[in-house]
This record gives structure tokens, C-alpha cells and sequence, in this order.
């Protein structure tokens, strides 16, 4: 199931359970979707197995299931499936920015990289064999970059895209990534608290149903109980872990973790939608000055050979 029909998918379940519906007529009702999986998940939880569990094994997001089952932990499967609906949302959000902002700067630069690439081949030499007859002589560094520094930082940008994925905490050196994995471990941490379930409680549980590589919640308890230094390689920052150490020392940690991830959600996409706007102009000074630099390395000297003709 792709991103949008699983958006679907939750969307629809999480409005279902808010009228009141269980989980087994929610996905009756669902069944008229026709989605093969809607009937496969139903056909594996009378089987007696858990939707997080059915989620993970049909390849849906990580966040989606992980959500899911802190929902079931704390029978609190409603509120659980609305943040990760609200995640969606945002993901949706993003993806639409993305496509909006950056999708037609990505085609022109892939586009100039065939065709500097096909200048390369086929028209440079042929210049270069001219050069050399009147005796003018290119850079051989600064032809190279020309031609291939496009093609290396796509390499380069490809190759972190790449690692981040496969190791996820590296994410956590990435200031946005750090911020949105905080606002959602809040929200969690939130549900669990209103549930009646202690701090200590709460981060058992949290630690049993997140990926604890990337949100590390050892680290943080330690931290909230002192002044442990924090690893670089922790989605924590010393003013959330004082801030959440105020509303523990006002016992209105609720309250507090409410206003934070109210506040700092609101602006996260706005942050997300400034650095798509200079990543585009970054894309466009780029092709610039590739395109100058390729007009300086061949047409240049042809004016002067014309001037000496």
C-alpha cells in the first residue's frame, strides 16, 4: 500500500473510532475501499494478531506502527491513531512543499547535467583540439569541476540521503529532523501521563515501543534527574531537558509539555517550508554558475582565436 492510500487508510479509521465504532466494524465499514489489505488485516487480528504487528509486516511507515502500539499498550488506541494521522498530515504537507518548491529545479538541474555531459563528449574536444592549434590552453582543474561538480554534489547529497536512512540516529544531527522527532516524542509522552501512568512508566513504556536507537530515552531520564552531558547523537537539546525539568519541579509536567509541542508544531512546518525556498535558490546559483563557467572554458577562448583569425 502506498504513502497516500495508507494516509487514507488511517484517516478514515481514526474518524471511524472517534464515532464510537470498535476496531472490527471500523474495518467493515473500510472494506469498501476494496483494498486486498483492509481484508488481510481484518483476516489476521481474528487470528489474534495486533494491528501494530499487521502494520509492520505490510510495510507500512515506521512511525505509523510505532504509534500504534503505544496505543495498544495503554488501550489508548483512538488518541494514539490521531497523531499518527496528524503525522501523516504533516508528511503530506511536506511531500506537496517538496513537489510544489523543489520538483522543477531538480528536472532543470538533472536536465543540465545531461546536456553539460553531452558538451563534454561531444563539443569540448573538438574545442580543445582548437585550442591547442592556436596555442591557448584551458585549465585542466577547472574543466573538470565544470563538468563534474554538479554530478558530484548529487553524488554526495545522494550518498548522506542514503545513510541517514539506513542509520537512522545521524538524523538527530540534522536540526529539523531533531525538533520534529522531540515534538512527537512529546506528544506520546503526553497521552501517557493524562493515562494516569507515572514518568518512569511512561518512558518504559515509550522505550519498549519506539525505536530506542534514535530517541534514546535512557539518555533522557538520566538527563532529566541531573546534568548529564548529552551525546550529539540524541534528538535532545539542554533547553527541552530544562524546560521538561521546570514542569517537573511545578508537578505540571502536562501542562508544559502541552504548550511546548503546541507552540514549536506550529512553526516546525514554516521552518521546513523556508529551507525549501533556499534550497531552491541554492539550485538555481548553482546551474548559474555551471552554465557561466562552461560559457567561460569554451566560448571565451573562442573569441579570441576569432579576434586572432
Amino acid at each position: 500500500m502506498n504513502f497516500p492510500n495508507q494516509y487514507l487508510f488511517i484517516k478514515n479509521l481514526e474518524r471511524l473510532l472517534g464515532k464510537g465504532y470498535s476496531l472490527k466494524e471500523a474495518l467493515n465499514m473500510l472494506k469498501h475501499l476494496k483494498y486486498k489489505e483492509i481484508e488481510y488485516i481484518d483476516k489476521k487480528l481474528q487470528e489474534g494478531m495486533l494491528l501494530s504487528q499487521i502494520l509492520k509486516k505490510l510495510k507500512f511507515k515506521t512511525y505509523i506502527y510505532e504509534g500504534i502500539r503505544i496505543g495498544e499498550k495503554t488501550n489508548k488506541l483512538n488518541e494514539a491513531i490521531i497523531l499518527v494521522a496528524k503525522q501523516m498530515e504533516f508528511y503530506q504537507k511536506v511531500n506537496k512543499q517538496i513537489s510544489k518548491v523543489l520538483l522543477y529545479p531538480l528536472v532543470l538541474l538533472c536536465f543540465a547535467i545531461i546536456c553539460f555531459e553531452v558538451i563534454r563528449i561531444n563539443l569540448y574536444p573538438v574545442v580543445k583540439i582548437l585550442l591547442n592549434d592556436y596555442q591557448f590552453q584551458n585549465n585542466e582543474l577547472f574543466a573538470f569541476l565544470t563538468f563534474n561538480s554538479l554530478k558530484i554534489m548529487g553524488l554526495l547529497v545522494l550518498i548522506i540521503v542514503i545513510i541517514i536512512n539506513v542509520y537512522k540516529p545521524l538524523g538527530n544531527l540534522i536540526p529539523l529532523i531533531k525538533e520534529y522527532r522531540v515534538i512527537n516524542l512529546l506528544k506520546y509522552l503526553e497521552i501517557l501521563l493524562v493515562c494516569g501512568y507515572s514518568l518512569d512508566e511512561a518512558f518504559r513504556l515509550l522505550t519498549q515501543s519506539l525505536n530506542n536507537k534514535i530517541y534514546q530515552l535512557e539518555i533522557l531520564s538520566f538527563a532529566l534527574l541531573g546534568d548529564k552531558e548529552l551525546p550529539k547523537l540524541t534528538p535532545y537539546n539542554r533547553n527541552i531537558i530544562e524546560y521538561l525539568q521546570m514542569g517537573i519541579k511545578s508537578n505540571d509536567l502536562v501542562r508544559v509539555i502541552n504548550d511546548y509541542h503546541y507552540f514549536y508544531d506550529s512553526l516546525l512546518f514554516d521552518k521546513f517550508a523556508k529551507i525549501t525556498y533556499y534550497l531552491q535558490f541554492i539550485f538555481f546559483l548553482l546551474l548559474s554558475v555551471n552554465i557561466f563557467c562552461i560559457y567561460y572554458l569554451i566560448m571565451f577562448p573562442m573569441f579570441q582565436i576569432t579576434n586572432n583569425i
